[in-house]
């Protein structure tokens, strides 16, 4: 009898081909996640180091600059009319006559650049960097590619938000009508029709005693005395263009949900005028470039300007009221700017206030009645703070800084000391920041004054 088939078992055979087909996957992809995972630790260590070098290449570009403009007040100081009388009289031995005499804008001809840094401290050199240049020339520094860039701003051109003159200064009230003539265009009004956050709307008015009463001390609100004959851009600034008034003038600030007092001091920045009531987002947008907080107490508007529209504003200032629709003449515009140009031989000299008025009066422009009292007072040809914007480029990593320095001589100088420590943390970080460490050591032998630092942020 035959015995019956038994049924055949699963084949086990290749179940360790199996096993070790999976045990390779599984270490392949965490090998795979290991290596991205270094990767990206190394890519971030290498952007950590180079952010490094790239904000110690923007405070290279800073110091280069305080240099430079270190050298610009000392060319001002040697250029200025009573020591150049002072130095004459004493070599010849006569009184000499007082002439006006133009001077150099060094600042405006010198590209601080790590091209200029490395043609002045390198054995190597480099190509001669231009003026023009707007990005940020970049070249071997050391083990790396790396450069920095900086543009310098005359803040004494722009117009002073501080409205804290004395009366007596007749300073204030140029301010005040500088920031009317800013704003009074009827294409600004959406700016002041809006209605803010808190169910205020403020007018031009409203902004100005706002900015008046946000550094003074006086707990009581001010009143402007400014008058309006013929709409916005027609008015009349007497001496005392602000009055005592019997207001409260934290009430604007005390009705949001956020409630906060006036200052009663002097504005630091300009992004605090974000906190005065009826200054907008907008409204910094559309002005903020043309407006400064940093200039001392009743400084003067340098009139050595570049910019058309600023020109213009500034004639406006100086014409009669009656002469004001001949500045909207585009072909008066093209004859005056380009007689402040042949003046100044594009940019590099400068103009003085009477010299400015002067070319109004060629053209047969009015010049104001009062203008003669007044031209000494609030305009000047020299300022003594310039705004810093610096550039720092390691690898594809991009460092700004924001530095503003006063040469003020009322001012102590700190200058020499922060830029010796900026420098040498440049040159631990960048070999091209050497250059940097020469100048401030050049500043502390030679009592190089590099300014005072009064406002400093980097992004």
């Amino acid at each position: 009898m035959e015995t019956p088939l038994q049924p055949s078992r699963f084949s086990e055979r290749g179940a360790a081909l199996l096993l070790a087909v999976v045990a390779v996957a599984v270490l392949t992809a965490l090998a795979m996640d290991l290596a991205y995972d270094t990767q990206v630790r190394l890519r971030i260590a290498g952007n950590a180091r180079d952010q490094l070098r790239a904000e110690a290449l923007a405070q290279s570009a800073v110091n280069l600059s305080r240099l430079v403009l270190a050298f610009q007040a000392q060319l001002d100081q040697a250029t200025s009319l009573p020591a150049m009388v002072q130095a004459a009289t004493a070599a010849t031995g006569q009184v000499v006559p007082q002439v006006q005499l133009p001077h150099l804008q060094l600042y405006n001809l010198v590209p601080v650049s790590s091209a200029l840094a490395q043609t002045l401290f390198s054995d190597e050199g480099a190509s001669a960097p231009k003026k023009s240049e707007t990005s940020v020339p970049t070249g071997s520094l050391g083990d790396f590619e790396g450069g920095f860039l900086a543009t310098i701003e005359d803040e004494g051109q722009k117009i002073n938000a501080q409205l804290d003159a004395r009366f007596t200064s007749g300073v204030l009230s140029a301010q005040v009508e500088a920031l009317l003539r800013l704003t009074c265009d009827n294409k600004w009004d959406p700016l002041f029709d809006r209605t803010d956050a808190d169910g205020q709307r403020y007018s031009r008015s409203d902004l100005l005693v706002h900015l008046r009463d946000w550094v003074l001390s006086d707990p009581g609100g001010s009143v402007l005395t400014v008058t309006f004959p013929a709409g916005n851009c027609s008015f009349i600034v007497p001496s005392k263009p602000f009055d005592t008034g019997f207001s409260d003038k934290n009430f604007p600030y005390q009705r949001g949900s956020d409630r906060y007092f006036a200052k009663g001091a002097r504005l630091d920045s300009v992004r605090e005028l974000s906190l005065v009531a009826g200054v907008t987002d907008p409204f910094l947008a559309a002005f903020g470039p043309e407006l400064t907080v940093y200039l001392p107490i009743e400084a003067a508007m340098n009139v050595n300007t570049d910019d058309l529209t600023q020109q213009l504003r500034l004639a406006q200032a100086m014409a009669d009221p009656a002469a004001l629709a001949e500045f909207s003449d585009p072909h008066f515009q093209e004859a005056f700017h380009k007689a402040l140009s042949q003046i100044r031989m594009g940019g590099f000299l400068t103009i003085t206030p009477s010299q400015f008025a002067g070319v109004l009066q060629e053209l047969k422009v009015p010049l104001r009645s009062d203008l003669s009292s007044t031209l000494a007072k609030a305009y000047t040809d020299r300022s003594v703070v310039f705004r810093i914007r610096a550039l720092g480029k390691a690898g594809d990593v991009t460092a700004e800084v924001e530095a503003v320095v006063s040469y003020d001589p009322r001012l102590s100088s700190q200058g020499t000391a922060l830029s010796s420590a900026t420098s040498r943390t440049a040159t631990q970080a960048a070999p091209t920041a050497s250059g940097t460490t020469a100048i401030a050591a050049a500043a502390a032998q030679n009592r190089i004054d590099l300014g005072r630092l009064i406002h400093f942020r980097e992004e």
